[in-house]
């Protein structure tokens, strides 16, 4: 208390002084119109300009909560878009409705690679969301990005189309022929569409889709169209080039396509996979 009585001593005349300072300041502005007017614009300028940066940086930090709000509504609006395409197509059960047991997760990538001759990429989704290894990966209805391969309770490991080991069902759209996509170079844009017959007929340009022949993808997902063909000399099949709709090195958000009928399906065409 004596140290504080000291300090207030010591530093009065400048406490005195600004307190003063204080006074003739609020005393300018309020009784001089002039004065008034400018403090008043003054002061809007100041606090507009530090409340957008506050709003800004509240903004900023609300974004990851609205991206995945927004990932939750088009994961919804995807899966009412392939049950409302398998009604059109006429794909009913018994008792009349579309098949709608299709789930449609969203996620985020947090790892990938594009430029190794085996790539992977990592999502921010696991068991405890629902997804387990086989399940199919897309970019929205722009394209595929892979498989699901490994998955621990909050992680997924997905192995990339740009993977040698990757092999994807798909098919020339209107056209009937389909074949196995593979990745056979270097070019994160370009895949192959081997297994196409001598006898088939299509164009170049195009559009390439799921086959429906797989139980990891629905049929007509987008995937790309031709731009080359070549028929190799004394071949039975063609040899097709396939440029993506999506660019993988830009992909951030994906879905994971669900279909809980997928192990009963698994079950009974495996004894078939390896003959």
């Amino acid at each position: 208390m004596i140290n504080l009585f000291k300090f207030l001593v010591k530093n009065g005349a400048v406490f005195v002084f600004l307190i003063l300072q204080a006074f003739c300041f609020w005393m300018v502005v309020t009784f001089n119109e002039t004065h008034r007017t400018i403090f008043l614009h003054n002061s809007v300028l100041v606090t507009g300009g530090v409340q957008e940066k506050i709003t800004n940086f509240y903004d900023y930090w609300s974004l990851y909560h609205l991206s995945d709000s927004l990932a939750e509504e088009n994961a919804q609006l995807m899966r009412q878009l392939l049950v409302s395409y398998t009604k059109e197509r006429g794909y009913e059960n018994r008792e009349g409705a579309a098949p709608d047991s299709l789930d449609i997760f969203p996620a985020k990538i947090i790892y990938n690679s594009i430029t190794n001759r085996n790539n992977n990429l990592l999502i921010n989704r696991g068991l405890s969301h629902g997804i387990d290894k086989g399940m199919g990966v897309t970019d929205g209805l722009n394209g595929l990005v892979g498989i699901t391969s490994e998955c621990s309770e909050h992680y997924c490991r997905v192995l990339s189309i740009l993977h040698t080991q990757s092999s994807i069902s798909a098919k020339i759209k209107n056209r009937g022929y389909f074949g196995s996509l593979v990745w056979r170079t270097l070019n994160p844009h370009l895949l192959h569409l081997e297994s196409i017959p001598i006898h088939a007929t299509f164009e170049v340009g195009d559009t390439v889709v799921t086959s429906g022949y797989s139980i990891v993808f629905p049929e007509n997902l987008p995937i790309g169209t031709i731009e080359s063909k070549e028929l190799s000399q004394g071949s039975n099949f063609f040899q097709v080039d396939v440029r993506l709709f999506n660019d993988l090195s830009k992909a951030k958000y994906v879905y994971v396509i669900s279909d809980p009928q997928n192990e009963e399906k698994r079950q009974l065409i495996k004894p078939f996979m390896y003959e």
